[in-house]
């Protein structure tokens, strides 16, 4: 039955003026503005394609009578409404059904619709109700009715009605979607109009009810009405709310005054019946079939199954039903995660196009259509079990068979063979060739890297399912890997289909107005707005490529939902866009014409128009903020496996001139190294450092087949060894050992000006030649001369290490790559940079990245003129325009994806600009920047990790740089440098002083100090003693070292190192400090006031509000004061911090307290100590054998207390909120802040979490060995107390984050497996119960049983951790490696060790009888088990350890 006929028999018209559903029957005005009547009274099952809308049809007019009945019962339920002046909320699951329900009410009742679509920036005014826009007028005009302006003036401030206000006043249906997204106190502007049809304008005017408004109208004239502002409100204007219930979707709940407003009606697709299901196939494929080896003859299978579209609609409907189980047993990670509203329909679609994916590839077939299957995670091996037990129930069997065309890897049975006179050519896995009508475009303008790409059989298989995306009229994601081939593919795609790329560059500040318009000013002041690359692709039908999706939020991208649903959506500026059938249809109904259509703002969505999204993921699982159910409603997820080995070996080989053997050697490093470093958790002990790319591979490639070139300092760069952890060292110099490769020794290099080149050794470089014009460009290029920037400490003094580092340097830029200069403080970056660009005669642009940095602030810097904004060119505009090189400052400080973007100009060249300009490699605009040639970017950053407190953005943007890790030189280097710094300073002195620094560097690598002391303290050591030669070493030692003077332990371990090396230090440390006398005359006159006189020591008064006190006697915590305790002051009896900032009395006035009251002040604290004690009924004897075992291991407890802190405080660190009425001028808003609108600030405040999504926290597992035999050779190398030590670490660093870890403590010994010592949840709170834990372990270890359980431990650990929900698993193991005499073999306990791929476990071998520990590492898992050669080393590796998971 035809649809129409179908539709009109439910559906009955009276005169043409009324509409009747059911019972229900409503007049239908007259509508002067007929282009708002949404199109199609039947959108739900549409296609935009022509050629199927008749199958459409078709497929629709079998459903039976009670889907039907379901779907017309809501449009009745909607009149009912209507005709009780009601308004409408439809709730339901996240999908499009709702939108087109509504869509459909209002064709059916032909009522002019206005839509909007909340996200989380949108504005309670100028969204919602008006805003204020710059228009120019005659200067003769004076002043029209709520506009304000000056008769003198060209400009005027103009009212624009908001999408509320016109429907409001012009009786249109306003539908609402998102109102789970709206920011809080957004929505509730909306309540007076929805309760009483009122609401006060900005402009000063007044909406009143239709009533009131008529009964004024009796006594009042209309022009009297109008003049005191007030409008009426159409009776027939009705609103219409969507939303997604919050929970079990996150969001935010309704304000109950807005949802009492409401009428609330549940809409979701109903459930199929089974005559549905059983017609869903019938209709004809529209692909024309010939058979490949039968010169084309028709194929047999031309029709698609019933059989598979029948299981897997059965398949679907039982995932829907199980969602609705309810009991207290079935927990919801148990079941499968459901489809999403449209998988059904959009499976169907494809199976009617490619009927044998569902039969050779259902699973990765169903991974498009079903992400949650897969992303975050995939699905659990009971899960999985689950799924193929409904396929076999519903009898599906994937069928086995080998095809010539379709590869062993493959994701789908049809290959890409081409297109020809608009057909795409496949070829299937059944040996046919198949052809599709494809539109294709005729302006291709990305660089044609068709002598780079490699058809691959991966890279084939992605193109073949992005086709047949296309051939559906289906916007897709891919997802994969970083550096997976995902840009070039896409590049490829384009050029098959010869249509334009436009890029939409993604960040993390983006808002869903930024995806479709920008607002500016013009040139005569005059705002306007300017449609985004997303808008310009559908008006002219490119593809729009959103590129780095994991930087913007779910919430985001839903604000885009119905322009790639439905192809429809309207603007910021109140123009609508509508997809190609809609418009053509308004078109013909109306008879208006493009040009008329334009005039009222409606525009046409080209049919050719399609996006793609790419998002990159790494294989840990985790949150992705980008997805969420919605996503699969609107994107087909295409997901992208990384290269394989074949792959990446062929791509070397075509693309560098690396020698085989070398080659050979790279690809072993690669896979080894991926291997550790893609593994979840603290598994990687690489986790840290970023993958090695293919990019990366292809770059060291290069720069191996150059002479002299060696492949450990290549690899020594790409992985950042110098800042990895202690671990993680040992794995990569383990692995490069075995692989055969070797650290050189290196040759000296000579840098030699030569005129127009630069000799740096062996690489001979071109100068930098400026143009002509370019006059700027010598007052840009650094200088870097010693004698003339000694002052200013800017100098650059030669060494060998660093002529070396300048070498690569000139041979990466020869190669045109952009580079990276990471280290440590001091080291030389800056300086190392400089002199290379003066060498090189290169102007340097400059900018210096900090928390507060912006993507606008990067690219332009705007600046009000005459009354408009104009932007300013950046630093970064300027070095691409011009050729110079950007030097882009403290990478580290900015936000990652600020620095994101930077990785995306150097690795595909184009950017976009915020002033509507674009940055592209070939100008094909007249307003494109294009790239210079000469273009170079040199980023510098701090190394990762502790004691940094940067981002960690290498991990971000590592891959396309060439990066160099800058270390201190060597020590011959160090001398050299220095003795060219201090002349005047003898040269045994600074030997000493370097070596005494060089083991302070080892100690922090070692984990023994908690600072890494750097080449720059050392310059102005030696400085100080060059300009004042007659102070003391110790009294110039003490301005690098008076930061640790609360240190006692550092400060012996310094005094042993420099001893070590000469140097005897007696006034080092905060005792020597205080009794230090003067050994000549000072005056010193304070101007602040002296604080009171010390009489006895005392704790305090408790201020409540604990305000600052500063230099009183009164208050306990204050600071600079005397007797009561404190910080800063003197006479107190301890210390006690408030958290207030402290002030510091000098050292003399600290040093002059009698001695009667240090006496009486140390009685106090040792009174406060016993006081302690008795609290936790801890004895003097606890308390003397708890900190013998404290104070061994309280640095590493210390700095890995810093690292958990640090990482729980990002996780609470602010953000900025935008969209505020007081704060900050957001640099975005200014066109907004010129108009006068008040939501133009931004403030520093905590992100706002999403109702109903929890972060859990991880799940951790300790396992220590309490067996006989660490009692027995404990006194052989210290193993059991080194293991009570580290459990005191443990217990002492997870204090107080509970809410991030759980963690539980667990022996075993020859009595059991599992001897409990820490229960989950309930952790030791205090220094006695600690120590409790240690006794019991202790005593265990020295009455147990003999024999080992140690695999059964670690199975039943593994077992164990995972019976709660966690963010992660880990399970560590501590184990004296005593295996071998129990008969325990490497490759069962490697079994055990990988026993489930949930768990992250490691084992620590903390002792061995001879190598068995080390012979036994080697043949486990790589990465899974470590050795502590001695006893110090244990704590170091359990901070790496922690490091990592956290």
């Amino acid at each position: 039955m035809d649809r129409l006929k179908l539709v009109k028999r439910h559906l009955h018209s009276v005169n043409g003026k009324q509409v009747r559903v059911g019972n229900v029957t409503m007049n239908l005005g007259h509508s002067l503005r007929p282009e708002l009547i949404p199109n199609t009274p039947w959108p739900l099952y549409h296609s935009l394609d022509k050629n199927l809308i008749h199958h459409k049809n078709q497929i629709n007019s079998q459903l039976d009578e009670q889907h039907e009945q379901q779907l017309l019962s809501h449009i009745e339920w909607m009149m009912k409404k209507h005709l009780l002046g009601q308004d409408i909320l439809l709730y339901g699951p996240p999908g499009p059904f709702k939108r087109r329900i509504a869509l459909m009410y209002a064709a059916i009742t032909r009522h002019e619709t206005e839509f909007i679509l909340i996200h989380p920036d949108t504005a309670a005014d100028s969204d919602l109700k008006q805003r204020r826009e710059i228009r120019t007028v005659p200067s003769s005009q004076t002043k029209d009715n709520g506009n304000e302006h000056n008769s003198n003036s060209k400009q005027f401030l103009k009212w624009v009605d908001g999408c509320c206000v016109r429907a409001a006043t012009l009786g249109r249906c306003l539908i609402i979607e998102g109102i789970e997204k709206a920011e809080r106190n957004v929505l509730p502007v909306l309540n007076n109009l929805l309760e009483n049809r009122e609401m006060t304008l900005e402009d000063g005017r007044h909406i009143i009810s239709a009533t009131r408004y008529d009964s004024l109208l009796k006594s009042y004239s209309s022009e009297q009405m109008n003049d005191w502002g007030l409008l009426r409100a159409h009776e027939q204007f009705r609103v219409i709310a969507l939303a997604t219930p919050v929970p079990p979707y996150p969001g935010k709940p309704l304000d109950p005054p807005f949802r009492s407003r409401f009428q609330a009606r549940y809409i979701d697709l109903p459930y199929l019946p089974t005559p549905f299901l059983t017609n869903l196939h019938r209709y004809p494929l529209t692909a024309n079939l010939t058979n490949v080896s039968s010169g084309g003859t028709k194929s047999k299978n031309s029709k698609p199954s019933d059989q598979h579209m029948g299981q897997i609609a059965n398949l679907m409907s039982t995932v829907k039903v199980s969602a609705n189980i309810d009991h207290s047993m079935i927990k919801s990670e148990n079941m499968l995660p459901q489809f999403n509203q449209t998988a059904l329909e959009s499976f169907h679609r494809f199976h009617n196009l490619f009927p044998l994916d569902s039969r050779w590839f259902l699973r990765p077939l169903l991974n498009r259509f079903w992400p949650d299957s897969w992303l975050p995670k995939p699905l659990a091996e009971h899960q999985q079990n689950i799924l193929d037990d409904l396929l076999t129930k519903f009898g599906y069997h994937a069928k086995k068979g080998k095809s010539k065309a379709i590869s062993n890897d493959s994701n789908t049975g049809y290959l890409f063979r081409g297109i020809q006179n608009g057909l795409a050519l496949f070829d299937t896995i059944e040996n046919q060739r198949v052809q599709y009508p494809i539109v294709t475009g005729t302006d291709y303008n990305s660089i044609d890297e068709r002598d780079k790409f490699i058809m691959s059989n991966r890279c084939a298989d992605l193109i073949s399912r992005m086709i047949q995306c296309h051939i559906m009229e289906q916007d897709f994601i891919i997802v994969g890997p970083k550096s997976s081939s995902k840009t070039i593919c896409i590049r490829e795609f384009a050029r098959n289909l010869n249509m334009e790329l436009l890029t939409v560059h993604l960040f993390n500040d983006m808002t869903t107005r930024d995806f479709l318009q920008i607002r500016q000013t013009r040139d005569d002041g005059s705002t306007c707005w300017v449609d985004s690359p997303l808008v310009t692709a559908a008006k002219k039908g490119c593809i729009a490529v959103l590129d780095g999706l994991e930087w913007v939020s779910a919430d985001v991208l839903a604000g885009i939902g119905r322009l790639l649903q439905d192809r429809e959506i309207t603007l910021p500026d109140n123009s609508v866009l509508l997809n190609h059938v809609n418009y053509d249809n308004v078109k013909d109904r109306t008879g208006l014409t493009d040009a008329e259509m334009a005039s009222r703002q409606i525009y046409r969505v080209h049919p050719a128009f399609r996006v793609i999204a790419t998002a990159s993921v790494d294989s840990t699982p985790g949150p992705l903020k980008w997805f969420s159910q919605e996503m699969g409603t609107i994107f087909q997820f295409l997901k992208l496996n990384e290269m394989s080995v074949d792959e990446e070996t062929l791509l070397l080989t075509s693309q560098t001139q690396c020698p085989p053997d070398t080659l050979e050697k790279v690809l072993r490093f690669a896979q080894a190294f991926r291997k550790l470093g893609n593994a979840r958790g603290h598994q990687s002990v690489l986790a840290n450092s970023v993958a090695v790319s293919t990019r990366q591979l292809v770059r060291l490639c290069k720069r191996a087949a150059f002479p002299d070139s060696d492949l450990y300092s290549l690899i020594h760069n790409i992985c950042l060894r110098p800042f990895l952890p202690h671990l993680a060292k040992l794995a990569l110099d383990e692995m490069l050992a075995d692989i055969g490769i070797k650290k050189p020794t290196h040759r000296k290099v000579d840098i030699f000006d030569e005129g127009s080149v630069v000799r740096f050794g062996d690489v001979v470089v071109d100068k930098y030649k400026a143009a002509a014009d370019d006059h700027e460009a010598e007052t840009l290029i650094p200088y870097t001369n010693s004698e003339d920037n000694a002052d200013r400490g800017t100098s650059f003094y030669s060494n060998t290490d660093h002529n070396r580092i300048l070498r690569d340097l000139a041979l990466d830029f020869s190669l045109g790559e952009h580079l990276l200069v990471i280290g440590n403080q001091g080291v030389g970056k800056n300086r190392l940079t400089d002199r290379f660009l003066e060498l090189m005669r290169y102007p340097r642009e400059y900018i210096q990245l900090h928390r507060d940095t912006t993507v606008q602030a990067l690219l332009v810097q705007p600046v009000l003129e005459h009354g408009r904004i104009v932007y300013r060119d950046s630093p970064l505009i300027k070095a691409v325009r011009f050729g110079r090189v950007l030097v882009v400052d403290e990478a580290d400080k900015a936000p990652v994806y600020i620095t994101s973007i930077l990785k995306s100009l150097v690795e595909t060249g184009e950017m976009d600009v915020s002033d509507g300009r674009k940055i592209r490699r070939i100008k094909t605009h007249v307003d494109d920047i294009e790239v210079h040639p000469n273009f170079r970017m040199i980023v510098l950053a701090n190394r990762p990790g502790f004691p940094f407190l940067g981002n960690d953005f290498f991990a971000s943007i590592g891959q396309v740089f060439g990066t160099y890790p800058i270390e201190n030189p060597s020590f011959e280097s160090e001398v050299a440098l220095l003795c060219q710094k201090a002349p005047s300073v003898s040269v045994d002195l600074i030997r000493k002083l370097v070596g005494a620094f060089g083991d302070l560097r080892t100690a922090f690598d070692d984990g023994l100090v908690s600072y890494p002391y750097s080449l720059r303290e050392l310059i102005h050591l030696v400085s100080h003693l060059d300009a004042f030669p007659h102070d003391s070493i110790e009294s110039v030692l003490r301005n690098v070292f008076d930061f640790d003077v609360h240190q006692r332990d550092f400060t012996d371990f310094l005094v042993e190192t420099f001893k070590k090396h000469g140097i005897i230090l007696n006034q080092i440390g905060l005792h020597a400090i205080q009794t230090m006398t003067v050994d000549r005359q000072l005056a010193v006159s304070y101007s602040e006031k002296t604080p009171p006189a010390i009489s006895e020591p005392k704790h305090g008064k408790v201020d409540d509000k604990n305000e600052p006190h500063v230099g009183g006697n009164t208050w306990a915590g204050g600071t600079g004061g005397s007797d009561t305790a404190g910080l800063g002051g003197r006479g107190g009896p301890y210390r006690l911090d408030s958290g207030n900032p402290i002030k510091q009395l000098p050292d003399e006035l600290k040093n002059n307290v009698p001695e009667h009251v240090l006496k009486a002040a140390r009685e106090m604290g040792r009174d406060a100590l016993k006081k302690k004690l008795q609290d936790i009924k801890m004895s003097p004897y606890e308390s003397e054998v708890y900190t013998s075992l404290y104070d061994n291991v309280k640095i590493p407890i210390q700095q890995l207390k810093v690292i958990l802190d640090s990482v729980k405080s990002k996780q609470k660190e602010r953000v900025w909120i935008r969209n505020q009425i007081e704060g900050e001028l957001d640099d975005t808003k200014l066109v907004e802040g010129i108009t006068g609108e008040h939501s133009i600030y931004k403030r520093r405040g905590l992100e706002d979490q999403a109702f109903g999504v929890q972060q859990l926290p991880k799940r951790i597992k300790f396992v220590f060995d309490v067996s006989g035999s660490m009692y027995r050779f404990n006194s052989y190398d210290q193993r059991l107390t080194k293991s009570l030590e580290t459990a005191a670490l443990v217990m002492e660093s997870l204090k107080g984050m509970e809410d991030k870890y759980v963690y539980d403590i667990v022996g075993h010994s020859g009595d059991s497996a599992c001897i409990p010592f820490v229960k989950a949840h309930n952790p030791p709170k205090n220094e006695k119960e600690i120590l409790d834990v240690l006794m019991e372990m202790q005593a265990h270890a020295q009455y147990c049983w003999s024999g080992d359980n140690t695999m059964n431990a670690t199975m039943r650990a593994i077992q164990d951790v995972t019976a709660e929900p966690a963010d992660d698993y880990y399970v560590i193991v501590l184990s004296d490696a005593n295996l071998k005499r129990y008969g325990i073999g490497a490759e069962e306990f490697s079994n055990v060790i990988e026993f489930d791929s949930r768990v992250s476990t490691t084992v620590l071998f903390i002792g061995s009888i001879g190598d068995e520990a080390v012979k036994l590492t080697r043949l486990l898992p790589k990465g899974r088990a470590f050795v502590a050669k001695h006893s110090g080393q244990i704590p170091m590796f359990m901070k790496d350890i922690f490091s990592s998971i956290a």
